[in-house]
């Protein structure tokens, strides 16, 4: 008796738990509707229906608890091939007049199916996938600043199909089909592959990727650029990168970027990657601004297209710390090595894919910054980083643990980790210093005398020792940046309001500016057909186009600077002059004074 009731007991628990888990004994089932259809039709369709059963991964078949009903209509819209309602699927007659006996079955009708049965899936019980926050960050609808809801899609280039971009559903059903049907689905979009395996079920596909994230990065000349193939396996480490603010409009915030803190071939991942700061890479969200003059109404309106940026450390350094005499501060993420991966590949899907716009206020670097960083980092997508300034998304980051903002806390010892780059204003008066020590310079402030003529530098040039000398030499290419920048502003006036007609320079300028669209945008650069992240063939392309831009550009870019120099104001010609000239008389004391002091040393001796 006690073993009946134990029997009986254990059948009542065996079948609690089946009606626990319905999809476990479920499988995909067809039923086919007939009406309308001829003889030959209708084995066209047993067979598209048979073929794509065999095709459907068994993980997504046994998610079906009831059989599809599929019938076939000649109403549909012309760009319908499918649609579903209440988990019964309706699909276009004229996908069956291509099918074949003895042949492949044609990937439209294939995917038709296969897309409509994404959304049976979606809709039905257990699914709902489509309406997930997680789903809307991967698929491209970012979550808006200050308010509740979600941008549209901007993810507009390297796409299989702009359908997908009509909704969340309709993506997840495009990027079904190629999940299912595309082999190289796992390498073109890792991380939508990876959610379908995680939340579906695997597709049964084997796929070598390489593991290398391409990347059009920028050079050190002007004008050059070259694709950068980066190992998620060799970036130690990222660092959230915060340009302070200065006084221009559009700075006063400061600039939000993330370092890239890769290690330099032959070195072991580690602390001592932080040294090889030649190898390190900055991603940086900018407006690229196609003309030749910058309008703060495009800005704040959204005319200008929001651009990730990659490049070299070392320039951003200088960018900031140099020319503009902005300090830059490096806080370390908290990241584990498969965050950043996940992290490095998200930014190569908006590198290649993002066409959004850059507004001044509400889309702007910290924003897209954010987008970026929650978007990459899955744990981070919760409560969100959206904040509008650079400080204020520091601030969060902090707040949540994701941030160390405590290896700035003593200003020299971050400096010699490479946690903190002054700016050069700083550094600037302390060379003032040393030369005031030997010299009247008839001032206590580096930017007064940065800020003089230079004919009225140079009576003084002469004068200093060894170490005046080489203080006052720097400086004066400190003053030559500040004049080319000066003259850079003043020729952006006179070539963006022509006196007459067209204008040789302009027109050289425009090409220019086009090329480096094509750049930051550079799915420009690849061949048509392709979607997500450019595969073999397709970089060897990038790397070709943007090579041959580059050996256009550069020579391009030096000529232009040289014709448009000639072009200033006399005033602003004669300084640039000047400056040149007290360069060459510092040079030439300089190794005057060397000698000296290399003569009576060895007297000494």
């Amino acid at each position: 008796m006690q073993a009946r009731r134990r029997a009986r007991r254990w059948r009542w628990a065996a079948l609690a738990a089946l009606l626990a888990s319905p999809f476990a004994q479920a499988e995909l089932q067809f039923e086919l509707q007939p009406d309308g259809l001829d003889g030959q039709q209708i084995l066209a369709a047993e067979r598209a229906l048979q073929d794509v059963q065999h095709v459907v991964p068994a993980a997504w078949q046994a998610r079906f608890d009831r059989p599809v009903r599929v019938r076939w209509s000649s109403t549909l819209p012309d760009h319908v091939h499918g649609r579903t309602r209440r988990g019964a699927i309706t699909l276009r007659r004229d996908l069956l007049a291509d099918v074949r006996a003895g042949e492949p079955l044609p990937r439209a009708l294939q995917a038709a199916l296969i897309h409509e049965l994404a959304h049976v899936l979606d809709r039905g019980p257990g699914g709902g996938w489509s309406q997930t926050a997680r789903w809307r960050d991967l698929s491209g609808w970012q979550q808006r600043p200050w308010r509740l809801g979600r941008t549209g899609n901007h993810f507009s280039t390297r796409s299989p199909d702009a359908y997908e971009r009509t909704s969340p559903a309709e993506y997840l059903a495009v990027n079904a089909e190629h999940f299912v049907l595309d082999p190289a689905y796992a390498c073109r979009r890792p991380a939508l592959h990876a959610w379908f395996t995680a939340q579906i079920g695997a597709s049964g596909h084997a796929a070598d990727c390489d593991a290398r994230l391409p990347l059009v990065q920028a050079d050190d000349a002007s004008g050059a650029a070259s694709l950068l193939q980066v190992d998620p396996a060799r970036v130690y480490a990222v660092d959230y990168l915060l340009a302070e603010g200065n006084d221009q409009l559009m700075s006063r915030w400061g600039h939000s970027m993330l370092r890239l803190v890769i290690c330099a071939p032959g070195r072991a991942p580690g602390p001592a990657c932080r040294m090889d700061l030649s190898y390190h890479r900055v991603l940086s969200f900018r407006a690229f601004v196609g003309d030749v003059q910058i309008s703060s109404w495009r800005g704040l309106s959204g005319s200008y297209p929001s651009r990730l940026f990659v490049l070299p450390l070392n320039q951003v350094i200088n960018e900031y710390t140099q020319l503009e005499l902005r300090g830059l501060s490096s806080v370390p993420l908290r990241l584990q090595p498969g965050e950043i991966a996940s992290l490095l590949e998200r930014a190569a899907q908006v590198h290649w894919s993002y066409d959004g716009k850059y507004l001044f206020v509400s889309n702007n670097c910290a924003v897209e910054t954010g987008k970026l960083l929650q978007e990459g980092v899955p744990a981070w997508a919760t409560p969100g980083l959206n904040r509008i300034t650079p400080r204020g998304l520091l601030t969060r980051l902090t707040r949540e643990g994701r941030a160390d903002p405590t290896v700035l806390q003593n200003r020299a010892e971050a400096t010699r980790q490479g946690y903190y780059f002054a700016s050069a204003k700083d550094h600037y008066q302390q060379l003032f210093e040393v030369a005031r020590r030997e010299l009247p310079l008839g001032t206590p402030e580096v930017t007064a005398w940065l800020l003089r003529p230079a004919a009225q530098r140079a009576p003084w040039l002469d004068q200093g020792g060894l170490r005046a000398t080489a203080a006052l030499l720097l400086l004066e290419q400190a003053a030559r940046q500040r004049e080319e920048l000066r003259a850079r502003d003043q020729l952006k006036r006179t070539l963006g309001n022509p006196a007459h007609g067209t204008d040789p320079a302009r027109d050289t300028l425009m090409a220019l500016l086009h090329d480096t669209g094509q750049l930051v945008s550079p799915a420009a650069l690849l061949p048509a057909g392709g979607y997500g992240l450019p595969l073999g063939s397709e970089r060897a392309a990038a790397a070709a186009s943007t090579a041959a831009i580059s050996a256009r550009a550069v020579p391009a870019w030096q000529q232009l600077q040289q014709q448009l120099r000639a072009r200033l104001p006399a005033a602003q010609q004669q300084e640039l002059v000047t400056i040149e000239d007290n360069l060459d008389r510092l040079g030439a004391r300089m190794r005057t004074l060397a000698r000296e002091e290399t003569a009576t040393g060895a007297a000494v001796r």
